[in-house]
C-alpha cells in the first residue's frame, strides 16, 4: 500500500517572529513563536512580485490565528525577511501564505 499525504496541514519547519516597525525600527513584538511550514514560491506570484519590484525570497504558511501583517518583520533564525504579501489559504487547518522578501537593510531595535 503506497503511503498517501495527509489532508492536514502541520507547521513543523521552524518557527519565527513577528515584528511591528515604525520609522526603520523594531517597535514592538507582535508575536514571539510563530510555527510555520515552508511552501514554495509559485511562478506566478513571483514573477508578478518582479515586475512590481520586489523580489520574493521565502514563502511559508503560518496558522490563521498568528499576529502577523504586511509589512512587519519575520525573524526567521536571525535572518530579516519583510512581508511583502498576505493570502488567505483554505487548507485543514485555514492558513496564511506569507510572501517575504529579504531585509534590505537590518531594522534595529528600538
Amino acid at each position: 500500500m503506497l503511503k498517501t499525504k495527509g489532508k492536514y496541514l502541520s507547521f513543523s519547519d521552524g518557527w519565527g517572529a513577528s515584528w511591528k516597525v515604525v520609522d526603520r525600527r523594531l517597535k514592538e513584538c507582535r508575536q514571539a513563536v510563530i510555527h510555520f511550514r515552508e511552501t514554495t514560491v509559485g511562478e506566478r506570484r513571483f514573477w508578478d512580485a518582479q515586475v512590481a519590484g520586489t523580489q520574493i525570497s521565502r514563502a511559508v504558511l503560518v496558522p490563521y490565528h498568528a499576529a502577523v501583517d504586511e509589512g512587519d518583520v519575520f525573524l526567521i533564525a536571525g535572518e530579516q525577511y519583510v512581508v511583502a504579501q498576505k493570502d488567505r489559504k483554505d487548507t485543514l487547518p485555514t492558513s496564511w501564505l506569507l510572501s517575504l522578501k529579504k531585509a534590505v537593510i537590518q531594522y534595529g531595535r528600538q
